[in-house]
């Protein structure tokens, strides 16, 4: 089983069944949710960069 982490939040996802699928500079990103996706699409460099994530407080994905 290929594993990738949710870029916004940092949870594991299962590459063959995530919740959605987002690519980005040639480079597919997998999430645990649409919720995930969709703040991924809106600004993606917000949570390529180090430390970029959504946190706990503020993360309604999971």
């Amino acid at each position: 089983m290929a594993t990738s982490i949710d870029p916004v939040c940092k949870m594991k996802v299962d590459e063959s069944k995530p919740a959605a699928v987002s690519e980005y500079k040639g480079k597919k990103y997998y999430f645990c949710a649409v919720g995930c996706k969709k703040s991924f699409d809106k600004n993606p460099e917000k949570y390529l960069a180090p430390g970029g994530s959504c946190g706990t407080s503020d993360c309604k994905c999971c």
